[in-house]
């Protein structure tokens, strides 16, 4: 491999597969603009066919051929792949992470270089091309290089700019609130299979609930207390709901899984 490819991504699993995806539906770039890495050859050649792109030999391979380098793996083998670049990575390349609760100053002490580093939050929503990511860059990447990975990632859904000392809330908040969010609609289904629904009817109309409020909060830009006002009224169903709901502490309750999931980003550091 001798052409100097636009993105390198190591890891192509769900989170790296779902940007590849976004990156060449958007056509933002083209498959030979790009090469992946990944320790699991059947991951690999999954991608190669689908998308059909060149794979690289090593990390060390994607390092030399890529400029923008994306790390997509897990943080408990973050450790292992910064060591096996940090030798090869030079001051040009721009590397972007998304592994959870992975600081910039962590991957510092591994890659002692003047280079560029972006840390990102994104979600499995991306899969379906409706993510939330947060980024935060170091002072060593420039505004042309901050555009284009801001382009990349808005290829799969919502995009923030923000310090990095909010990224750990932004993991307890959206990195991990889609769990918070499939629990809810599984308790909502199950609501209606208890009260008589068939289940799959059940499903779809929590499904679809949940996907329909949350575009009216994005598309009218009103408050959520305001749009909850707006379908409860006096003496009526809703409101004797929300009064369980109260009862059964649901905002201290899902208040406090954010902030342990944002202490738990913090300690994995």
């Amino acid at each position: 491999m001798s052409d100097l490819r636009t993105l390198g991504i190591i890891g192509v699993g769900n989170m790296g597969n779902a940007l590849l995806s976004g990156i060449l539906s958007s056509q933002i770039l083209k498959p030979e603009q790009i090469i992946i890495y990944d320790i699991s050859e059947r991951v690999l050649q999954k991608c190669i066919k689908e998308f059909n792109i060149e794979k690289a030999r090593s990390n060390e391979d994607l390092i030399k051929n890529s400029k923008y380098i994306l790390i997509a793996v897990k943080p408990q083998v973050i450790e292992g792949v910064l060591k096996e670049i940090g030798a090869v990575v030079t001051e040009d390349k721009t590397i972007i992470s998304i592994a959870a609760g992975i600081s910039i100053a962590y991957i510092k002490n591994f890659i002692k270089k003047n280079l560029g580093i972006i840390r990102v939050m994104p979600n499995t929503p991306a899969l379906v091309g409706e993510g939330a990511s947060a980024l935060a860059p170091n002072d060593n990447v420039s505004t042309e290089e901050l555009e284009f990975v801001k382009k990349l990632l808005s290829s799969v859904g919502l995009v923030v700019e923000l310090e990095e000392k909010h990224i750990d809330a932004v993991t307890g908040l959206s990195g991990s609130g889609p769990a918070y969010i499939f629990i809810i609609i599984e308790a909502l289904a199950d609501g209606g299979v208890k009260m008589g629904l068939p289940r799959d009817v059940a499903l779809k109309l929590a499904s679809q609930t949940v996907l329909g409020s949350a575009k009216m909060v994005l598309e009218t830009k009103k408050h959520p207390g305001e749009l909850k006002d707006m379908v409860t009224s006096p003496g009526g169903t809703t409101i004797t709901a929300l009064h369980e709901l109260e009862k059964g502490k649901i905002r201290a309750t899902l208040m406090k899984a954010i902030e342990s999931a944002t202490l738990k980003s913090k300690s994995m550091k």
